[in-house]
């Protein structure tokens, strides 16, 4: 009577035991479902937030004149608007991938006293370049700070 009496109690422990691995496996699996859902969710908000945030425009004294900056990449143009549209125009005066492939933000543009300089910081590493705008091509460039 013993003998069976502990057989009953093993086969009714392994019973729930068999019934609350299988919830662990489904709380388990539940919660890798929503952390997989989570990280792309995540993932999709930070691609749009660095997709919107990629290009900034930074006004200069010139009422015409603007630099569109690539906050990812370092690359300047001058862009130039006036309501005579043959006059509006759009030059680079970076056209080199100064990044290491960081994100969206990691460049900006500080003015200077000088109205055609500008300094460009990587906010990541802390490298610096001066950089300069004008109207004719000789006039505009950018050389690395060391």
């Amino acid at each position: 009577m013993k003998k069976l009496f502990l057989l009953l109690i093993a086969i009714f422990m392994g019973t729930i035991c068999f019934s609350q691995t299988d919830s662990l496996k489904v709380i388990k699996n539940t919660n890798d479902s929503l952390t997989e859902i989570s990280n792309e969710w995540l993932e999709k908000i930070e691609l749009d937030l660095s997709l919107k945030q990629r290009y900034k425009l930074y006004p200069t004294e010139n009422m015409y004149t603007f630099l569109l900056l690539d906050t990812k990449t370092g690359m300047i143009d001058k862009v130039q608007w006036n309501l005579d549209r043959e006059k509006e125009f759009s030059v680079s005066i970076n056209s080199s991938d100064l990044s290491y492939g960081y994100g969206s933000g990691t460049f900006e543009l500080y003015p200077t006293q000088n109205m055609y300089q500008f300094i460009l910081l990587d906010k990541v590493l802390g490298r610096m370049w001066h950089v300069q705008w004008g109207m004719n091509e000789k006039e505009r460039w950018i050389r690395r700070i060391y």
